[in-house]
């Protein structure tokens, strides 16, 4: 079964940034492209329902939607769908289809190559049932996918990260940057640091995950070129600095939360907001990226 990336479209330049990365990844994994764009009316009945109203939107959505996919290559459908609520349209799409991938564009304020979510994508990424990229304003006008960037912290939700910058790296023929950023502010209060042999905490703990960190790079398969980097500073400042380097920056949702959904944790929320380049995020302890690609194991058996 071809796996489907559902793309959010509604009239602004952001829909044409969106549809422009996801064709590029759909190309990447043999996927295909499905538009959806929500209509403002809720099928609920009550005193305000009209169906001439209905008809109306939906004629509008529909033709938005033809016109759309009359752009692009690998369209395998189109959705127009009755909610108030675009968030709540997609997920239930993406539920509904089992989609691999859930691709917005950036709203349209905001300063050109930034990721500035808006009220649609925000909202989208908490508790999408799949993987989620929200695209810069600008984007449909940039080059190809040449290096992938990945934060990386030795959670669970980084290794799934981690793999799946791997799988979009070897399929997309690019690079893969994995970021590992050591904020020493996450090991100890304020008050611990003042005491005596805190710099010794400090540094050994800093050693400790420079090793599992440099293992964790050498344990990926050696047939995508991998450039590794340890960084001492805020996590969510530096993987935005590191954005402006890279294609594509995947991460991990946050440790917390409900399972088989995207969380936005302190990380994921600071970088999406200054992002330079798109951002694809995983939900929390649900199928990932292989989806669209298969495992990392698969991969290293092929």
């Amino acid at each position: 079964m071809t796996p489907e990336i559902v793309v959010g479209i509604d009239d602004s330049a952001g829909a044409r940034d969106a549809l422009a990365f996801a064709t590029r990844i759909a190309s990447c994994a043999g996927a295909s492209v499905r538009l959806a764009t929500a209509f403002p009316y809720s099928d609920v009945p009550s005193r305000a329902s009209s169906e001439a109203f209905r008809r109306y939107l939906e004629d509008d959505a529909l033709e938005l939607l033809r016109t759309t996919a009359a752009t692009a290559e690998g369209v395998s459908g189109t959705d127009a769908i009755a909610d108030p609520s675009a968030p709540h349209a997609l997920h239930s799409l993406a539920e509904a289809i089992d989609a691999a991938l859930l691709v917005v564009g950036s709203t349209h304020r905001g300063p050109v190559g930034r990721v500035v979510p808006g009220s649609t994508g925000e909202r989208l990424l908490h508790g999408s049932p799949c993987p989620v990229a929200i695209v810069p304003r600008g984007y449909a006008k940039t080059g190809a996918i040449r290096t992938i960037g990945v934060g990386y912290d030795s959670s669970d939700e980084a290794k799934a990260a981690l793999e799946a910058g791997y799988q979009l790296a070897r399929h997309c023929g690019a690079a893969l940057r994995v970021v590992r950023v050591f904020d020493a502010a996450h090991i100890g209060t304020p008050a611990l640091m003042t005491m005596p042999g805190w710099d010794t905490m400090r540094d050994r703990t800093e050693e400790i995950q420079r090793e599992h960190f440099a293992e964790a790079v050498a344990a990926l398969p050696t047939d995508v070129a991998v450039d590794s980097r340890f960084v001492v500073g805020i996590p969510g400042h530096e993987l935005a600095s590191e954005s402006w380097n890279v294609d594509l920056m995947v991460v991990g949702s946050r440790g917390y939360g409900p399972r088989a959904a995207v969380m936005l944790g302190g990380v994921s929320h600071a970088l999406i907001r200054k992002a330079a380049c798109p951002v694809l995020v995983l939900p929390r302890g649900a199928r990932g990226i292989e989806a669209l690609f298969g495992t990392l194991a698969e991969a290293a058996a092929s």
